[in-house]
């Protein structure tokens, strides 16, 4: 899956960080529990319920037509292929159980943890740029022991090896398949809506474009100097602060297979529930083209974050899968049924299990 800057996971921390230090973590026994609160407490909580109902409701009557295309798709399907993509969708799940285990330099409850991980996909469609999964791990890792600058440290480290290793894979598959991605390029470059179909008029409409802004950027680089500069000095002393007490999530070999297995896994998988997918129906495009075809298009929607992806990624993976030889037709369908079944269908446990681990305090 993309991921988010763990520098703008940190500045979107809130509250001041405590000093740097040895992280707590759980002793022997159990988790000690917040204490009863106060009335309200409960009424928000019940509330919050009824309010991830509502949304739930409302995403499900938004986007109707593609829950009835994607639900067409499966029709004609084959169901082997979708056994195997469902158990990919599930294994999503597992990988970022593992990979979060490998960022914590203290022991949490592994079962809680993974249901923290499917609360985390349906907060995604809640907030962009996977800020909603964000959020639920950073307080889950809080209440469970960790000080806010080791729990923000723990998420930024496990973000940041999803980085690397969906750049690793993105680089390996453009390298494995020169060909695939030499057809793509040209058939982008003789699209009628690319550069070369601009005209004389529209090429200088594009410069005068270009050059108010980069007018506009320098001006508000200016205004905006020295408060970035304050605030990235601040926001630098506290993350390596806070990095420097994971030496010993990085010495642990342990603990680096898990964060770096489970990184690789995610994007690897789905690769492979998407190939799974177009399989089922009928597609013939080969495993590493269409890989590619994958991390680049969630590349491209990284840079335009919208909750749950929604818009830019279905847009990018369809012209990918086209781009690489899928059918159009078939392009369409695989990607209504790939979402159906990583996001639509989730879409209802994950609130469930949003809801329940709030009302248990869990996080």
């Amino acid at each position: 899956m993309p991921t988010a800057d763990p520098v703008a996971v940190a500045a979107a921390a809130p509250g001041p960080y405590p000093s740097p230090g040895p992280y707590p973590g759980p002793g022997p026994g159990p988790y000690p529990g917040p204490g009863p609160g106060p009335a309200w407490v409960g009424v928000a909580r019940n509330g919050l319920a009824g309010v991830l109902a509502a949304v739930v409701a409302v995403l499900l009557v938004r986007q109707r037509a593609m829950l009835d295309a994607g639900t067409d798709s499966l029709a004609s399907a084959d169901a082997g292929w979708l056994a195997l993509a469902g158990a990919g969708t599930v294994l999503l799940w597992t990988a970022g159980t593992v990979s979060q285990l490998g960022s914590i330099p203290a022991r949490v409850p592994v079962l809680r943890l993974f249901a923290v991980q499917v609360a985390a996909t349906f907060a995604n469609h809640l907030l962009p740029a996977g800020s909603g999964g964000v959020a639920v791990n950073l307080r889950f890792l809080h209440r469970h022991g960790l000080s806010r600058g080791a729990a923000v440290s723990a998420v930024a480290l496990n973000l940041l090896a999803g980085l690397v290793t969906h750049t690793v894979l993105l680089v390996t598959a453009v390298l494995l398949a020169p060909g695939p991605l030499a057809a793509a390029i040209s058939r982008g470059g003789g699209h009628p809506g690319g550069p070369g179909g601009l005209g004389p008029h529209g090429a200088w409409a594009a410069a005068a474009a270009g050059l108010l802004l980069a007018a506009l950027a320098v001006w508000v680089s200016r205004r905006a100097a020295g408060w970035c500069g304050r605030t990235a000095r601040r926001l630098t002393a506290r993350v390596l602060a806070d990095v420097a007490g994971l030496a010993v999530v990085l010495r642990s070999p342990t603990r680096a297979a898990q964060l770096w297995l489970g990184s690789l896994a995610v994007p690897v998988l789905h690769c492979l529930t998407l190939y799974a997918v177009l399989r089922s129906l009928g597609g013939t495009v080969p495993l590493v083209p269409l890989s590619m075809a994958y991390l680049v298009a969630s590349s491209v929607a990284a840079a335009m974050p919208s909750p749950g992806g929604f818009g830019a990624l279905d847009v990018a993976l369809v012209a990918g899968l086209v781009a690489v030889g899928a059918p159009a037709a078939v392009a369409v369908a695989t990607v209504l049924t790939y979402r159906l079944l990583t996001v639509w269908l989730p879409l209802l446990p994950g609130a469930c299990v949003l809801a329940i681990l709030v009302h248990r305090r869990v996080i």
